[in-house]
C-alpha cells in the first residue's frame, strides 16, 4: 500500500472510531446493578454453563456500583461490559487525541472511587474480581488530564488517595518482598486479608491462587516459570516507578516539595533495584527476576521495554534493547515473546501473552518507550507494522480485534480460556495512537 492510500484508510478508521466512544459509554449504577442480562459474565464458557445448570453459578447480581458512566473496552460489541482497570488508560490515551477530556475525567472519578471503596483500583467492578487489580498505569491518566485542564483540584484529590494505594496496596505484606521490589499475588490468598474480605470465587471458574495471581499482571504466558508469586515482574515494578514518579510530580505541582522529594527518591530506588537484579549486561537485556531462586528467567519478552515506558533504563541500556526489537518485530508487528515457548500450566496448553500474539497496549506501551529515548524511525516503523495489520483485518472482518497474529497477519491464533473478541477499547487506542506517530503527529 502507497503512503497516501495508507494515511487516507487510516483517517477513515480513525473518524469512524471518534464516532465510537459515546455509543460504548455505560454505567453501573442501581438500575443496571439489578438487571440480570448486564450481570451475566461475557465470557460463559462450557464450565460456566455447567455450573448454572447444577444451579452453581455464582453471585445473581455481580456488577459493582461505580458513580459515573464509563467507555467499556469491549465496546458496541459488547464483550468486556466492565470498566477495566489498566484497559482505561490505553483507552484514554485514545480520549485525549479525540478531545474526550469530559470521559477521562469520568474515568478518573470512577477509579479514584474504587480505591476509596476497595483500597486499589479492581482489575474490573465486578464481585469475582473484589482482592483483584492488574498492573497500576492508572496514574498516568491524571497526567493525561491536567495537560489539557491543569486542575490542581483533581490532583487535591486523586494525590492522598494514589499515595494511599501505592503504600497500602503494592507496598503490603502480600506484594512485598526481601529484594525491595513488588510481586504479584492473589489478593485474597493472603492470611492478613483472608478473614476480613467476603468470599467470592476468582471469576466464573475460580482459578488456582498462582494464576490468579498472573492474572494480576497478564493471563497467561510462560514467562514467569510458572508461577509469579516467586517472581519481581518488570511490568509491575516499571510501573510502579512511574507511579511513584508521578506522585513526585503531582506533589510538586501542589506545592508539597519534601513529599515530592520522597517520591523521587523511592522511584528511585526501585528503579536502581529492578537494574540490579533484572539487567543482563552479557546479553543486554532486562529479564524476569525469580526471587525465591536468585536468578534470572531466561524468557525473552517485551517486558524489558516497560523499563524504557517507565524511565528505568539508562541511556545505554537502552541502546541495547533498541538492538533487540529485532527478536520480537515480525511483519505484522511485535510479538509477546521472541517465540513460543512451552506452557508452565498443566490446564492451558497455550498461553496468549505469548508468541505469536500481539496485543494493541503492548504496541503503545514499546512504541512510547522508543519515542522517549529518542528512537523515532523505530517507533514509526514498528507502529506502521500493526497499523496496517488492524487497517487491513478492520477491512475485511468490519471489526477491530482484541489480539493479533502478527507473524501470520491474520486471527488465526492459539486459543487459551477463550478465542479472540472483536475490541474497540485499547485497540481503537492503537489505532488512534499508532496511526498519528506514522503521521508525525506525536
Amino acid at each position: 500500500m502507497n503512503t497516501t492510500d495508507f494515511q487516507k484508510k487510516w483517517q477513515a478508521l480513525d473518524r469512524q472510531i471518534q464516532t465510537w466512544w459515546d455509543q460504548d459509554v455505560k454505567s453501573a449504577r442501581e438500575p443496571e446493578l439489578c438487571d440480570p442480562e448486564i450481570n451475566k459474565v461475557w465470557y460463559a464458557d462450557e464450565a460456566h454453563r455447567q455450573q448454572e445448570a447444577r444451579g452453581a453459578g455464582g453471585p445473581t447480581r455481580t456488577l459493582l456500583y461505580l458513580p459515573f458512566p464509563y467507555v467499556t473496552p469491549g465496546g458496541s460489541e459488547s464483550s468486556f461490559p466492565e470498566m477495566y482497570c489498566w484497559d482505561t488508560y490505553f483507552i484514554n490515551v485514545g480520549l485525549a487525541l479525540h478531545g474526550r477530556y469530559d470521559l477521562i475525567r469520568r474515568h478518573i472519578q470512577n477509579q479514584l472511587f474504587m480505591i476509596e471503596r476497595y483500597g486499589m483500583v479492581l482489575t474490573g467492578n465486578r464481585t469475582y474480581y473484589l482482592g483483584h487489580t492488574q498492573t497500576p498505569v492508572h496514574p498516568a491518566s491524571i497526567e493525561l488530564d491536567y495537560q489539557h485542564r491543569g486542575d490542581r483540584d483533581l490532583l487535591a484529590r486523586a494525590y492522598p488517595l494514589l499515595k494511599q494505594e501505592y503504600r497500602g496496596y503494592w507496598l503490603a505484606g502480600h506484594h512485598h518482598t526481601e529484594t525491595g521490589l513488588a510481586r504479584n499475588f492473589y489478593f485474597p490468598d493472603s492470611p492478613d486479608y483472608r478473614e476480613t474480605m467476603p468470599r467470592y470465587p476468582a471469576g466464573p471458574v475460580p482459578l488456582r491462587p498462582e494464576l490468579a495471581a498472573e492474572a494480576e499482571i497478564l493471563d497467561f504466558t510462560a514467562i514467569f516459570d510458572g508461577d509469579v508469586r516467586r517472581c519481581n515482574p518488570l511490568q509491575t515494578n516499571s510501573a510502579l516507578v512511574r507511579y511513584a514518579n508521578t506522585l513526585a510530580w503531582m506533589a510538586g505541582e501542589l506545592g508539597w516539595a519534601e513529599d515530592a522529594a520522597e517520591w523521587r527518591a523511592e522511584a528511585e530506588r526501585r528503579a536502581e533495584q529492578i537494574r540490579n537484579l533484572c539487567w543482563n549486561e552479557d546479553e543486554g537485556f532486562f529479564f524476569e527476576y525469580q526471587y525465591v531462586n536468585g536468578k534470572q528467567l531466561p524468557y525473552w519478552s517485551l517486558a524489558a521495554y516497560w523499563a524504557m515506558w517507565a524511565g528505568v533504563a539508562t541511556r545505554e541500556q537502552a541502546a541495547k534493547l533498541v538492538a533487540h526489537l529485532h527478536r520480537f518485530e515480525n511483519a505484522y508487528g511485535l510479538a509477546q515473546t521472541d517465540r513460543a515457548y512451552p506452557s508452565p500450566h498443566p490446564e492451558y496448553q497455550t498461553l496468549q501473552w505469548d508468541y505469536p500474539h500481539g496485543w494493541p497496549p503492548s504496541q503503545m506501551i514499546v512504541v512510547e518507550a522508543l519515542q522517549k529515548y529518542g528512537y523515532l524511525e523505530e517507533a514509526q516503523r514498528v507502529a506502521g507494522k500493526f497499523l496496517q495489520l488492524q487497517i487491513d483485518l478492520h477491512e475485511t472482518t468490519g471489526q477491530l480485534w482484541e489480539k493479533y497474529n502478527v507473524v501470520d497477519g491474520n486471527l488465526d491464533l492459539p486459543r487459551e480460556r477463550y478465542p479472540g473478541v472483536p475490541l474497540h477499547g485499547w485497540a481503537a487506542a492503537a489505532v488512534a495512537y499508532l496511526g498519528r506517530v506514522v503521521a508525525g503527529w506525536q
